[in-house]
């Protein structure tokens, strides 16, 4: 399947919010492609730019410079999306796609609801294709440019030279001296090609043409090596319209996240980042940082997110556009899952944790790790970027989980010791010692209760014989 754009330099471009625009893409001074307003004015490819501009004079028009960086940052998404198709996916003559999708058929439910999804998907981002399905690459890039979607399903019994008979010889853009010979000889079309003896084509055109005939009916074939996509992903959806509502943004985004996750699953990689850039009709750009506790490819759990900061965010302009990043992606890791499903109905932490990271802000909510050190108040640690697991220890301490920001003074009176009211030790002591090459520290921790029942956590400073209250147990 051959997907060619033949507009793919005014496709790579912003679109226009309105559609009686007659928008025109120059190179050299010279018209390179339109769209379909200004093809009913007479612009043509080719055209000098004064000549353009006196036929759209009186209407509404754009002249847009050509950016060969956005066409070929536009074919790398397309080839992002191919990917959901098959694997094995080719440039071609710098605007087209070469699919080979053979093997494939029965996964995707037959050609014709492919094209369906080809059509589809390719209109809902905006672009202009022809599509050619046959044998080899340059039969099916031929058709491309002379078939409608529904002619490219080819016919039961009709063989290859049989479609390509009609086709003008012009049609080749490559091989001009040959195609010249040809011509003089009064051969116009490629069904004339194809019937000539070998040895009169051989002896009247060079042996690259010949081959090029060959792998054009498919006598010979090339090896073709599988597309490796980039561990990154980048795709765009123009809305048509311009909006400041919210909800009517989350369509988009949920197209766009479909996309993405499923090119998640076919490369076998996760991500715990993603980031949005909403494109207004003037002014900046608004961008969105979407982190995740974990990393996984689930559709819900990144919408979910994707709409709670998206309701945060103040919309004053019309936004035109959505763009969807993630470059931060690594190999995917599958859980274990419970055999009964008897968690089916509990929400994992991460999903609870992205949540209200997701209302409350990034760092808001972050996990207390522990570490190896002495000291109490040294032992542990906050991190609002990670939430990964910890190794368990085998080490059971009786601490409490929570630690006093400072431990507080603890009163002595005739050897019995007062918070709130009188102490009684219970455990004890755990003498722990640190800093000796800086400020020596010895302290005896013990666990002692209130006459209510709490159990504290208190230490003796050894060196100046004072008591201090450190945590509470809950």
């Amino acid at each position: 399947m051959c997907l060619r754009f033949p507009r793919l330099a005014l496709d790579a471009l912003p679109p226009s919010s309105t559609d009686d625009t007659a928008r025109i893409v120059i190179e050299t001074h010279r018209v390179f492609c339109c769209n379909d307003y200004a093809a009913a004015l007479g612009v043509k490819a080719g055209q000098k730019h004064a000549t353009a501009t006196a036929l759209v004079d009186g209407h509404r028009s754009q002249f847009l410079t050509r950016d060969p960086r956005a066409e070929a940052a536009t074919l790398s998404r397309l080839q992002q999306w191919a990917y959901a198709i098959t694997p094995t996916i080719t440039l071609w003559k710098d605007n087209s796609l070469q699919l080979e999708i053979g093997r494939c058929l029965l996964l995707h439910g037959g050609l014709e609801t492919l094209l369906e999804r080809v059509h589809s998907d390719l209109d809902r981002r905006g672009f202009q294709c022809e599509v050619g399905i046959a044998p080899s690459r340059e039969a099916a890039w031929l058709l491309a440019q002379n078939q409608h979607w529904l002619d490219a399903i080819p016919l039961p019994g009709v063989s290859i030279e049989a479609r390509l008979e009609s086709l003008p010889l012009l049609s080749i853009d490559e091989f001009e001296r040959d195609i010249t010979a040809l011509a003089k000889a009064g051969i116009h079309t490629i069904g004339n090609v194809l019937t000539m003896p070998s040895g009169a084509l051989r002896r009247r055109c060079s042996q690259a043409f010949c081959n090029w005939l060959d792998r054009l009916t498919a006598k010979t074939t090339e090896a073709l090596a599988d597309f490796k996509p980039a561990p990154e992903f980048s795709d765009t959806l123009w809305l048509g319209y311009g909006t400041n509502n919210q909800s009517e943004l989350i369509p988009f985004m949920r197209d766009l996240l479909s996309h993405f996750c499923q090119f998640l699953r076919n490369t076998q990689l996760e991500t715990s980042h993603i980031e949005w850039t909403l494109f207004p009709a003037q002014g900046r750009h608004l961008t969105l940082d979407i982190h995740s506790s974990d990393c996984h490819s689930e559709v819900t759990r990144w919408l979910e997110q994707s709409d709670l900061q998206l309701s945060n965010l103040p919309i004053t302009d019309l936004i035109e556009g959505i763009e969807l990043k993630a470059c931060e992606l690594r190999a995917g890791h599958h859980a274990t899952q419970d055999l009964f499903l008897e968690a089916k109905h509990q929400e994992p932490l991460t999903q609870l944790i992205d949540r209200l990271r997701s209302r409350l802000g990034f760092q808001a909510v972050s996990r207390v790790y522990s570490r190896t050190e002495h000291l109490p108040e040294h032992c542990s640690y906050e991190n609002s970027n990670e939430f990964e697991s910890e190794a368990s220890s085998t080490k059971t301490l009786k601490r409490p989980f929570w630690l006093l920001d400072t431990p507080q003074p603890i009163s002595q009176r005739n050897n019995q010791l007062f918070w709130i009211d009188a102490l009684e030790i219970i455990q004890g002591p755990e003498r722990l010692e640190d800093c000796w090459w800086s400020h020596p520290t010895s302290r005896d921790y013990y666990i002692a209760s209130s006459k209510s029942g709490q159990p504290v956590w208190i230490f003796q400073d050894r060196h100046t014989r004072c008591w201090f209250l450190h945590g509470i147990f809950s």
